[in-house]
């Protein structure tokens, strides 16, 4: 796990209660995100290959872009969807910051 995934893991759980994990899960699966992140949050996801399993579950690649505040992650994950449509994460290949831009605010 690197730095800016655990930080913003711990960013999310104490001010959303939503971990990384099904922020992730959710988003590149379904293509949006929690309705309580709207106001914040945006994904990007791109599924590169998926692969069926034998109990009628899916493997799946994916890379993509999450926006959170303004901070612009590129991530790469490995999503199990079991066939009941129980997912989570089975591995993060990439979660670093690739671009962020300052916001200052000026009183009148």
């Amino acid at each position: 796990m690197t730095t800016a995934y655990a930080a913003v893991d711990a960013f999310l759980t104490a001010n959303y209660r939503l971990g990384l994990e099904d922020v992730l899960c959710d988003g590149c699966l379904m293509g949006r995100l929690d309705i309580a992140l709207a106001e914040i949050a945006k994904i990007i996801p791109r599924r590169i290959r998926s692969e069926p399993e034998e109990d009628g579950g899916e493997y799946a690649t994916y890379e993509g872009v999450l926006i959170l505040d303004g901070i612009w992650y590129r991530f790469g994950c490995h999503i199990f969807l079991d066939a009941g449509g129980l997912c989570f994460l089975a591995d993060v290949t990439e979660f670093e910051v690739v671009e962020w831009k300052v916001r200052l605010a000026v009183s009148r």
